[in-house]
């Protein structure tokens, strides 16, 4: 991340709010919708989803390919998340006043995403955030995906939301927050930059997209995702409201200074 190089003895990050896009066709795009989505009315504010139910259940999907590289990366389970339910408690409080959808547990399922999709509610929120188990695939960056609920699945779903499958979804939110492992790398394409995760969600229809690009703790994450919406809620522009609560984990001291807590969210838009 550009945030933790030095310039002038300082990082980056003290001085300047940094924001990532894939391409400059791409940039251009992101300020048409911009233009576009200023006109929408009678959005909700947030949806959220969020701490799927994993019970370290084994990996079942009809989809080979996922299969063969989840494999190949020696992931055969996932483990619940504690902090993605603190997140998502944390979510649900700060906009307790606003209109707002949570899903959490037993309903955080790719069941009830094709649902909300199918009914057009997706397409009514202005921030969406799904906290959860990511997998990347830099290889085959369609295979990248977004973990949900791995119990009771019915016939057909597996829980994993691909990147070819997100393009197929309807969004029309400003923000897209995942904060889930490694959810921002992709694979370089000559002329429009990373792609993956971050295309296919500005594909389906949204607009910007936060990411995490390594591991890291769902419990430090559960504090810095509620800490940066807390700043939208005040007013604070997306890439200010970013780099703020960078800043306010370096000020922290100890743990919460190593660029490893905070330099993994970066934000791809304008």
């Amino acid at each position: 991340p550009f945030e933790t190089l030095h310039f002038n003895g300082k990082q980056v990050i003290a001085n300047h709010d940094v924001s990532y896009v894939q391409s400059l066709s791409v940039l251009k795009m992101l300020h048409q919708r911009e233009q576009q989505y200023k006109n929408i009315k009678h959005r909700g504010t947030l949806l959220a989803m969020g701490a799927p139910l994993y019970q370290s259940v084994a990996i079942n999907t009809n989809n080979e390919r996922l299969r063969d590289s989840l494999k190949q990366r020696g992931i055969d389970k996932w483990q619940n998340l504690p902090g993605s339910l603190q997140e998502i408690n944390n979510l649900e409080q700060l906009f307790k006043y606003d209109s707002v959808r949570i899903y959490k547990q037993n309903a955080a399922t790719e069941a009830t995403l094709q649902k909300l999709n199918k009914q057009g509610i997706l397409a009514k929120y202005r921030y969406l955030v799904f906290s959860s188990h990511g997998f990347l695939n830099s290889q085959i960056p369609e295979l990248s995906a977004i973990v949900l609920g791995q119990v009771n699945n019915p016939a057909g779903i597996d829980g994993y939301v691909t990147a070819s499958e997100w393009a197929a979804y309807n969004l029309k939110s400003d923000l897209m927050v995942l904060s889930a492992c490694q959810t921002g790398e992709g694979k370089f394409i000559s002329g429009e930059g990373v792609m993956g995760l971050p295309y296919a969600l500005y594909v389906a229809g949204n607009k910007n997209t936060l990411f995490t690009l390594w591991s890291i703790s769902d419990q430090v994450t559960a504090e810095f995702v509620t800490s940066f919406f807390s700043k939208l809620k005040a007013g604070i522009e997306q890439i200010k409201a970013l780099a703020a609560t960078k800043r306010e984990f370096i000020k922290k001291g100890g743990r919460y200074s190593n660029p490893k807590y905070w330099a993994a969210f970066v934000l791809y838009g304008n």
